[in-house]
């Protein structure tokens, strides 16, 4: 394992960062407490965010911390998980008995697909798609949650700004998931951090997780101070404004004055430049101090350069093709004049700084570089290193023709495209660069195509589209059926980007080239229905599916009938046909249900619909059940385009059936998913349902996290599918959270009273969010005209029957008529059962209960609230729960909550208030801190403590902190 060294400062002191040093002794104190924390450290090349991260590593280490530490590297960007391998590897290899035993063999094996020191353990890691690479991730974070039961952890990673795709897709994740008793600790500069670091860390920073120390230029005093001067030295002046106060710029220009070179040029102004540049006089300085190198021992330095930071002697040796006693000498003698440095590994070697390698690299003739990467890359293949390691130097090393780097770089964008589409995506991309000039569209098609989904795949949908337009360049213009192909996959890409014009106008030009009635055009006028849908125009869709169908049955072709019928069947339900609806999906279920959809993969698409359809008109069961065999399906077959809607698919029906924990868990994977593919179509989606899926389970906090997101996300891509049920959701989470009037305008901003922007279908269902808004303002009178609307509306389906029912049963209750309330209530629950709409069927009794109570019939009202306390307790519906244990303690009954099967550990128990007490202690707030964010007393919080501890079973800050971050496992990330 690298060990950060003392470079981004050198060897001076740590001068000037008194306060940055105690900010972080603040934060392992906490992470030693049981709190998650992060450090970030932020600034300008040379600054000394190494030296004060190294020091953070070594006081963690006195303390007792297991530290890993790791460093992004310039010329390595390209090696897919470069910066995680260096720094868990040989931990992870260490991993004893009962680590691996908690991880299990599935996460062990989702380590060893990436961790060289674990291969073959674990048995045979599951076959990923592409979209669920973030299983990686959580077997990481699972493996940390182990290790910090032993002892507190700090992950130290430096340069992050140059990490490699693949890691900096890790670190956000565990910067959102941040694991109790352990420190993630971040170097980088910050107009250089990627968008996914970012956001991550803005949330972070948002919930208090996170330290931020952003390094400033040394003053003149503490210039003078790091090189043991006076500040009013000449010396020191010269230097300092030489510099400009850098740490870094300053040693290396002491160094040159201690050695009598010149620190500055004649006729040159130098400071500090552009935060990616290297002043020029300091670049001078290092260039003099390869001058005074040997032959051999300055070749031996390049080639350290080729090979990496930190390198090896044996690849050196290889590339150098000297014998390896020279090359060691030749090591030492760079040791001596601290141009590199040894680390914890023998043989290995690291430069003092990365600036120092970057200027031995350029300083190299490109001729021997080209020829020093190929010497590389054959020693790599001859040790049998990984396809990703030799990838990057046969990239930098062959030329255009070269088939066997073409097939080299193929084989390694294939192998890594599952975890790593974006290093897949740069080697498909010079492997199309490589391929020689007389190569016909038979061979470059399948490479674009291979590049346009790694792209889309690492969240570059727009560079995605931009390959899948030269794609249809490549093609003969009667290739037909396979521009249709590719205009199906540029027109998902157009969704994605909320680009519903273009991809419209794009089908109806392709149309106009198709001969009627034939399979090409049936399709394109099915991407055509799927256009007007994305557009709100639903009759449009219906009509247009409908022909489609028509012609697919004059056709005869099954799959294409097959397609057909599940998009009418998903329109016809969203426009609210029921009967339709209900006649297409029995068709298509008996075709996809006979059919081996693993031997067509075509079919994916009209399972996916089948799935939507059936949720629409109350067969949850029947689309859990194709959800999760689409699922298994895109697995085996590497079909992932539509594995987002089946994970959306099954989270929606566990919502519906009332298995919340599943729900969450599901909607956590939809979210993470979405965050990899950076597409804000998916996002709204997703953040929506998890918001949805919060809201029944009670977490406020978290559903609105996820609503704000949401609409975020949706406000981006206005015209996106689906764009309204962010909004939606969002709405009902403000209404249950207290806040009615900006939850009734976030759902009416859908089309007003009639809610005309969302799908008909869909409209009860927050009507009755509506309803709620209304009568907590006490305007009964809109609460009954908005009961009316979902009445008109109810026949034909048993949900949109209970609706109705139960809304008429809350205005009965708001009017005081409480027999009228139960009856319509009862009437509710019946038609909720019927549907197993377990949470629904609690709400209903809960309101029979309640109205029973008002009523004097006690006993009755008895039983209805303790079956709906019942129903929320096994459904994990907490905050319902609560409600119908207040409901029973006013008449006089007793409530004991046990735990459920899905959250043995979850504090739902605590009121509102306890919930927020806790989640700040959680955060490392003090009682002072709580006082003053909730307004009230130190002591109250005090009280609130005493009987947290006691409900959470925890008897230390650090114990409630870790429990509440298991509640929080799944919290809604903002976008």
């Amino acid at each position: 394992m690298a060990l950060i060294g003392t470079a981004g400062g050198g060897g001076l002191r740590m001068a000037g960062r008194a306060s940055e040093v105690l900010s972080m002794e603040k934060v392992l104190n906490d992470a030693r407490s049981g709190s998650a924390g992060a450090v970030v450290v932020l600034g300008e090349p040379g600054i000394g965010k190494t030296r004060l991260l190294g020091e953070l590593c070594e006081r963690a280490a006195a303390a007792g911390f297991d530290v890993m530490t790791s460093r992004g590297s310039e010329l390595e960007i390209d090696v897919p998980f470069g910066l995680v391998v260096d720094a868990l590897d040989e931990r992870f290899m260490t991993l004893d008995t009962p680590v691996t035993t908690g991880l299990g063999p599935d996460r062990l094996a989702e380590l060893a697909a990436v961790l060289p020191s674990l291969a073959g353990r674990g048995g045979q890691p599951a076959r990923r798609l592409e979209v669920e690479r973030f299983e990686f991730h959580r077997a990481v974070r699972a493996t940390f949650e182990q290790l910090v039961r032993q002892r507190p952890l700090v992950l130290a990673l430096d340069d992050v700004h140059w990490a490699d795709p693949a890691s900096t897709e890790l670190v956000a994740h565990l910067l959102r998931r941040l694991v109790p008793g352990m420190v993630l600790a971040l170097a980088y500069r910050s107009r250089q951090a990627p968008r996914l670091l970012y956001d991550a860390v803005a949330r972070a920073t948002r919930d208090n997780l996170l330290c931020e120390l952003e390094l400033t230029p040394l003053t003149i005093r503490e210039a003078a101070e790091a090189v043991g001067q006076r500040p009013e030295s000449p010396i020191v002046r010269a230097l300092h404004s030489e510099s400009g106060g850098n740490p870094f710029y300053l040693e290396q220009l002491a160094r040159s004055a201690r050695k009598g070179l010149p620190t500055r040029m004649p006729d040159q102004t130098v400071g500090i430049a552009r935060e990616t540049d290297t002043p020029t006089a300091v670049r001078m300085t290092i260039a003099q101090e390869l001058t005074a190198l040997a032959g051999d021992t300055l070749r031996v330095l390049q080639a350290g350069a080729v090979a990496g930071d930190p390198f090896d002697a044996a690849l050196v040796t290889a590339i150098v093709d000297t014998d390896e006693t020279r090359v060691l000498e030749c090591l030492d003698e760079l040791v001596a004049v601290e141009l590199v440095r040894s680390t914890t590994t023998p043989g290995q070697f690291r430069f003092r700084h990365p600036i120092v390698r970057r200027v031995v690299y350029d300083d190299a003739l490109p001729g021997w570089r080209f020829g020093a990467h190929k010497q590389a890359a054959r020693a790599l293949a001859q040790r049998g290193a990984p396809l990703g390691v030799r990838a990057h130097h046969v990239e930098q090393s062959a030329s255009p023709g070269d088939e066997d780097a073409v097939a080299t770089l193929t084989e390694a964008g294939q192998a890594v495209a599952p975890r790593a589409p974006a290093a897949a995506a740069r080697w498909f991309e010079a492997a199309l660069r490589l391929l020689p000039a007389t190569s016909g569209v038979e061979r470059r098609l399948p490479l674009v195509v291979m590049l346009a989904g790694a792209l889309a795949s690492a969240g570059h949908l727009r560079d995605s589209r931009a390959k899948l337009e030269h794609a249809l360049e490549l093609l003969p213009v009667d290739s037909l059926g396979d521009r249709v192909r590719i205009i199906g996959m540029i027109a998902r890409a157009d969704h994605g980007l909320g680009r519903a014009e273009d991809a419209h106008h794009l089908i109806v030009a392709t149309l106009g080239h198709a001969i009627a009635g034939s399979a090409d055009a049936i399709t394109l006028e099915l991407e055509l229905a799927s256009s007007h849908l994305m557009r709100g125009q639903w009759e449009q869709a219906v009509a247009t599916a409908a022909h489609a169908c028509a012609q697919a049955e004059a056709l005869g072709d099954r799959a294409l009938q097959l397609a057909a019928r599940s998009c009418l069947a998903l329109f016809a339900a969203d426009r609210g046909d029921v009967a339709a609806a209900q006649r297409l999906v029995r068709l298509v279920a008996d075709g996809l249900d006979g059919s081996d959809v693993m031997l067509a993969p075509e079919l994916l698409e009209p399972l996916a619909n089948l799935v939507y359809t059936e949720i629409s008109i109350d067969h949850f069961r029947a689309a859990g059940r194709h959800a999760e065999r689409g699922l298994n399906i895109s697995r085996a077959t590497g079909h992932g385009h539509v594995v987002a809607r089946f994970i959306l698919g099954s989270t929606s029906t566990k919502l519906m059936l009332g298995q919340l924990g599943a729900a969450r868990r599901s909607a956590e994977s939809a979210v993470e998913t979405a965050l990899l593919l950076d597409n804000d179509q998916l996002r709204s989606q997703t953040q929506a349902v998890r918001c949805w899926v919060e809201t029944q389970h009670g977490d406020l906090p978290a559903a609105l996290a996820a609503g704000r997101a949401a609409v975020q996300a949706a406000d981006r891509r206005p015209r996106a599918l689906y764009a309204w049920l962010a909004h939606a959701c969002y709405g009902e989470a403000l209404i249950e959270a207290g806040e009615f009037e900006r939850g009734r305008h976030e759902i009416l901003s859908l089309g007003g009273p009639e809610l005309s922007g969302m799908s008909p279908t869909s409209r009860p269902v927050w009507y009755q969010a509506l309803v709620t808004a209304e009568l907590m303002a006490d305007r009964i009178d809109a609460a009954e005209a908005i009961t009316r609307r979902i009445e008109d509306s109810a026949e034909g389906l048993r949900s949109r029957e209970a609706q109705a029912f139960l809304a008429r049963a809350r205005i009965h209750t708001a009017r005081g008529d409480y027999r009228a309330a139960a009856a319509a209530a009862r009437q509710a629950h019946e038609r909720f059962d019927a549907a197993e709409m377990r949470v629904w069927v609690g709400r209903a009794r809960l309101t029979a209960g309640r109205a029973l109570a008002r009523a004097d019939e006690l006993p009755t009202a008895v039983r209805e609230l303790e079956l709906a306390h019942s129903i929320f307790r096994d459904a994990g519906a907490a905050r319902l729960g609560d409600e119908a244990a207040k409901a029973l303690r006013t008449l006089g009954r007793r409530v004991t909550r046990r735990p459920t099967i899905d959250e043995p550990e979850s504090p739902a128990v605590l009121t509102e208030r306890e919930r927020g007490v806790a989640d700040l202690v959680a955060k490392g707030y003090s009682n002072r801190d709580i006082a003053a964010e909730l307004f009230i007393s130190p002591k109250t919080v005090e009280k609130h403590l005493t009987k947290i501890y006691v409900k959470v079973g925890a008897s230390s800050r650090a114990g409630l902190a870790a429990a509440m971050h298991r509640r929080h496992e799944c919290p809604g990330d903002e976008a």
